[in-house]
């Protein structure tokens, strides 16, 4: 297949399973392999966001951007499941490395770290 022929296909893909696929895709590669031993790290999925700020009278300005990473679906309450197709509109934190996470499901593994990410 090639690249644009791929693209395609992914871009066609529910953002529930775009996630899925970028993840074990993700889980497969490292960005620093040769430093592996002494620097852990790893790619992960994330969304960046900013809200709109001004009222509709006003000249358009936007807030911050907010960075999260895409938290996986937890097996243990979802089985091989990709949950449901409400795109990523649960928000938690990762009570053990701290970044913030979006999910379609209530229960999630921290797209950093892997720990349990409990989502609103």
């Amino acid at each position: 297949m090639e690249r644009r022929q791929l693209v395609e296909s992914l871009s066609r893909l529910p953002v529930e399973e775009l996630a899925a696929v970028l993840r074990e895709v993700f889980d497969g590669s490292l960005p620093w392999p040769k430093e592996q031993s002494f620097c852990r790290n790893r790619f992960f999925l994330g969304v960046a966001s900013s809200d709109l700020e001004s009222d509709e009278d006003q000249a358009e300005r936007w807030g911050r951007w907010k960075l999260e990473a895409v938290a996986s679906p937890d097996p243990t309450h979802y089985g091989t499941q990709t949950g449901p197709d409400w795109g990523l509109c649960q928000s938690g934190e990762c009570g053990v490395c701290g970044v913030g996470a979006r999910s379609n499901v209530k229960h999630g593994l921290c797209a950093v770290c892997g720990a349990d990410v409990s989502m609103t």
